[in-house]
């Protein structure tokens, strides 16, 4: 009630009690000056300061906030009650295929059939088609639509008393939009970290919460600029105005620089900025805040960011100095195509989970650190699997600009060396494949080190009787030779302890560069994918041969094991003309089997033998017959270059794994993509 207000109620209270008429006109006018006074209070604030119930009102979005967490925790909790349901009925030993139905699309429509397809097309239209030429989401530019839509209709909107045309004047959402923008800024911070409540309740990775970080981030931007736009230029004079405009430059400049094009080419240069510009937004901020008692939020910042420092910092101390290891350093060694094997030994509380991520740094080679993934299962030795136990990690990466290149020089001169390592995590959030019957993992380059360690923890799983996988379908994209021996003694080991009952089909695709082909050419496969910066790679065994192409047609050969002293070469091949199935795609080199005559490309044995097979893998093919055959859900992981994502992405969204193939019976696909991208 303002002063005006409690003067005139004193006035009559103190009169004659005859004077009732004039009490009651003189509190009339006493209650509409009240209001009018309010009203001009409310105006009178201004820059940031907001009057009345029309300050706390951006509060309000907190609601929208946390309902969008409570469904993504119920879908997360649907999710995990599948997946346990699906373990219990395999370790009954239940048939997954007992219930199954037409699994190729093509029989009748069902109407019991409808989630599924829901789901089907869920999927599709909103993680896997792409936005041309912004390569954005469709999920992801309709949700930065929807969120900036609410939060202008909250600033614009004629509620909380003030109506129309108050609430359209430049005083009245300038006000409001900041107060909007101020109140995000603990969930931005929040969405930033490594950990946080958000992971733990949806199941999503910090890594793809990025996704949400950047549709927060950009609503902020402009919440702030028409926080500016609503305030005279006259009326930024004060210390704390300024410092508010020094925090929306620095805000204006971070989000810029971190457009996809600018992250992959100059990664070092964006993070180092991208720290010094968010510190520099957030103190500019605060001081800003603290005259229009706004300042609680910009705490919250601090409280949470902090929180994420002590979390990582105590994990840093116990992984690294009180769980010390008998040697803490990381061995690094050249194994040629410009890859690099990093092995370290540590004892990790827990283990890790196959397909997760750590972040190494190195301290003589500089402060930052990096996110690889982790290339083998947790097996520590000699302990009982909790942590107790040395746990050996491996890693493959391919040596880009920054960290890794001089990783690289250090270890040229002599093919290895040791250096001190740190590490920090385990993280991310891998999706568990247990339950799927048809498990297709795909990967181009570097990035087969996360679909090797997931399918060596599915058949773990499958010989404990823990999964339900039936068809097991891995490929791998790489350029030379060279890069096959990278792994081919784990690749081998981890075949045989696939279940005898197991479906397998191993394919490695060699697209090009020298090595032992010779004859093939280097296709354009997309940069090669290292956790952290990306840059194009220089293969260093990019000569070409400047005979015919082999890729041009088909051959096959009998195949003999390899021994270590084994030379490497290629016997005759007979042409045949490849089937016209593998011109499908329209954007593959035509892949056929061209297998070595004496052991250059040594094999596994059994039904689940490796096959190579030259030029690029045509995945819509691929993935097409496989979802045709499969007897339930198929689960396919892909790591890789951009244009295998790409390609992968394009083929699930094709009629084979549409919502009406779902209707008459094919069967759900959910594609799991690891790209690590700031």
């Amino acid at each position: 009630m303002s002063s005006q207000h409690r003067h005139a109620s004193a006035a009559p209270a103190a009169a004659s009690s005859s004077s009732a008429v004039a009490v009651a006109a003189s509190s009339t006018a006493a209650r509409a000056g009240g209001h009018a006074a309010s009203s001009t209070a409310s105006q009178a604030t201004g820059h940031g300061g907001g009057g009345g119930r029309s300050s706390s009102h951006p509060e309000y979005v907190w609601y929208g906030i946390l309902a969008l967490l409570a469904l993504a925790t119920i879908a997360n909790a649907c999710y995990l009650s599948w997946v346990t349901y699906r373990r219990y009925r395999a370790r009954r030993g239940a048939s997954a295929s007992s219930k199954a139905t037409s699994a190729d699309g093509a029989g009748g429509v069902s109407l019991r059939r409808v989630p599924q397809a829901v789901l089907s097309a869920s999927r599709i239209f909103g993680f896997r088609w792409r936005i041309p030429g912004l390569e954005l989401m469709i999920v992801e530019a309709l949700f930065t639509v929807a969120y900036v839509g609410a939060c202008l209709v909250w600033c614009f909107a004629p509620v909380d008393g003030v109506a129309y045309p108050t609430n359209l004047t430049g005083r009245s959402w300038g006000t409001r939009t900041g107060m909007m923008a101020t109140i995000q800024l603990p969930f931005i911070v929040l969405l930033a970290m490594k950990n946080n409540a958000i992971t733990w309740l949806t199941g999503i990775g910090h890594e793809k919460l990025n996704l949400m970080h950047r549709v927060v981030s950009r609503c902020i931007l402009i919440l702030t600029w028409l926080h500016f736009g609503g305030i005279p230029a006259k009326l930024i004079n004060e210390g704390y105005k300024i410092a508010g405009l020094v925090g929306a430059i620095a805000q204006t400049i971070t989000t810029l620089i971190s457009v996809k094009w600018f992250r992959r080419r100059f990664y070092e240069t964006f993070y180092v900025s991208h720290v010094v510009l968010i510190l520099i937004f957030l103190v500019s901020i605060h001081v800003h805040v603290v005259p229009v008692r706004c300042d609680k939020y910009i705490w919250g910042v601090w409280a949470i960011w902090l929180f994420d420092r002590l979390f990582r910092g105590a994990r840093y101390i116990l992984l690294n100095l009180v769980l010390r290891p008998a040697r803490s350093v990381a061995r690094i060694e050249t194994i040629g195509a410009d890859g690099l094997r990093i092995t370290l030994r540590r004892r990790v509380p827990g283990g890790w989970t196959a397909g997760q991520h750590v972040f190494l740094a190195f301290p003589s080679l500089g402060l930052q650190s990096h996110p690889f993934t982790i290339g083998n299962m947790c097996d520590p030795q000699g302990g009982d699997g909790n942590g107790r136990a040395e746990a050996e990690m491996v890693f493959i990466v391919r040596a880009m600009r920054g960290q890794t290149r001089l990783l690289m020089d250090r270890a040229e001169p002599t093919g290895c060396c040791e250096i001190p390592a740190m590490i920090d995590g385990p993280y991310g959030h891998p999706e568990d494949i247990r339950p799927f019957s048809t498990c297709v993992f795909i990967a181009g380059g570097t990035g087969v080190t996360y679909t090797i360690a997931r399918m060596h923890q599915l058949f773990r799983d499958l010989n404990a009787s823990d999964a339900c996988a039936q068809r097991v379908v891995f490929v791998w994209a790489i350029r030379t030779q060279t890069e096959y021996e990278w792994i081919a003694a784990d690749l081998e080991k981890i075949i045989t302890e696939a279940p005898p009952s197991l479906s397998l089909a191993v394919d490695i695709y060699l697209t090009g560069g020298s090595g032992s082909l010779g004859a093939l050419p280097t296709l354009d496969f997309g940069p090669d994918i290292e956790k952290g910066p990306l840059s194009p790679a220089s293969d260093s065994s990019s000569s070409k041969s400047k005979t015919a192409s082999s890729s041009e047609s088909g051959c096959e050969t009998p195949i003999t094991p390899s021994t270590p002293d084994t030379p490497i070469s290629y016997g005759a091949c007979t042409l045949k003309k490849p089937d016209a199935a593998y011109f499908t795609s329209g954007s593959s080199t035509p892949t056929t089997e061209c297998l070595p005559a004496d052991g250059a490309f040594p094999l596994a044995q059994g039904p689940g033998a490796l096959r190579k097979r030259c030029g690029r893998p045509d995945v819509y093919r691929i993935l097409e017959e496989e979802v045709a055959a499969a007897r339930g859900a198929v689960a396919v992981d892909v790591s890789g270059p951009d244009r295998l994502v790409a390609d992968v992405r394009n083929a699930l969204c094709a009629p084979f794994a549409g919502p009406v193939a779902a209707l008459r019976g094919a069967p759900t696909v959910m594609l799991s993509v690891e790209q690590f991208r700031m």
